[in-house]
């Protein structure tokens, strides 16, 4: 007998649509499943003041399908020395902005332009905090002297646990959690959320590097430990109110992800709420998938859960999925969680 569950339509609260062709090729995979899209600033030239916002999120509104549902992208500013805070609180208050981005300079994707202290921003999290704008970060550090499954805990410990003690009642989610140390570190503060994504849910540092190294696992910060991988299953499937999904999708071709420098990024969009349905159901917690995939990231942000509501069906047999999709000048994607996927359908839900 086909298991069934109805959740109301998910947001994604981490997700890099791209620009050009690749946005073009990518945006009705999150369109079509997502209500909310917390969009990533970091294109090749950053999105750091209000107007640069507002002329992506048209791009963005011109090529999402028509036959889209009630899709609503979320737009974001880069946390860099062009950021101004009387451009921020206008952009905040004008109802354009609605998040700020910290990365660490040269951290991952596009990330030059990021921070070499979180405290040179302080300025910055003043208005912020006054004004509740959230600030989203990117909780890994660059430091070569530390180890790349420990950057997450250091960067945590050294750089984001001041910053929270300095500026307590800011909104501040960790973004892409991969270790017990995340978890840990938004448990311990009150006004600290963390998006989770479906590669750290299923995957571990084993799958990515044994027997060969597989560049299509390969992101940052990186899959890590299965036991650090068993917290984050356990925490998100508990129903845990901190913890949402944000799938960190991120597509780049598989010419730049099988080159000598594999680019960090995984595309999820298309498969990752299937990859999430299975774990909740390995774990026999799908009466919890909706408040991780639909309710805790909306009221963590100050939303209502989406009254359309999708169906998913875990089918009894195989079904035959995509595993790439194409750009206009023929670039390839490799679809994430197509494994996943051909155990499940989702459609819409006729109320």
């Amino acid at each position: 007998m086909a298991l069934t569950i109805t959740i109301p339509r998910p947001d994604d609260w981490h997700v890099h649509l791209r620009e050009g062709e690749m946005l073009d090729a990518v945006i009705g995979y999150t369109s079509l499943r997502f209500r909310y899209a917390m969009v990533m600033p970091n294109l090749s030239t950053p999105i750091a003041t209000t107007d640069q916002a507002i002329t992506y999120r048209k791009l963005i509104d011109q090529a999402t399908p028509a036959e889209s549902p009630d899709f609503h992208p979320l737009m974001t500013l880069y946390c860099s020395s062009q950021l101004e805070a009387i451009d921020l609180l206008h952009g905040y208050k004008e109802g354009i902005v609605k998040a700020v981005k910290y990365y660490p300079a040269g951290a991952t994707t596009n990330s030059k332009s990021g921070g070499s202290s979180m405290m040179d921003f302080a300025h910055i999290f003043t208005t912020m905090q006054d004004a509740g704008i959230p600030l989203l970060v990117h909780a890994e550090s660059t430091n070569p002297a530390i180890d790349i499954y420990d950057r997450e805990a250091a960067f945590l410990e050294h750089e984001l646990d001041i910053v929270c003690n300095n500026f307590p009642e800011m909104k501040v989610t960790v973004e892409h959690i991969s270790t017990s140390a995340g978890v840990d570190f938004v448990n311990a503060h009150e006004t600290v959320g963390a998006s989770v994504t479906p590669h750290h849910l299923s995957r571990n540092r084993s799958d990515m590097i044994s027997p060969a190294f597989h560049a299509d696992l390969f992101c940052k910060p990186v899959i890590n430990s299965e036991s650090d991988r068993r917290i984050l299953v356990q925490t998100v499937t508990s129903g845990s109110p901190s913890f949402f999904l944000g799938t960190d999708s991120a597509p780049h071709p598989t010419k730049a992800k099988y080159g000598k420098e594999a680019k960090a990024g995984i595309f999820n969009a298309a498969y990752g709420l299937e990859v999430v349905a299975e774990i909740f159901a390995t774990e026999n917690k799908l009466e919890n998938l909706a408040a991780f995939t639909s309710e805790n990231g909306a009221a963590f942000y100050g939303y209502t859960p989406a009254e359309e509501h999708l169906v998913l069906t875990r089918e009894q047999v195989e079904i035959e999925v995509a595993t790439h999709l194409s750009t206009e000048s023929g670039n390839e994607v490799v679809l994430f969680g197509a494994e996943e996927a051909s155990h499940w359908t989702i459609q819409a839900s006729i109320d």
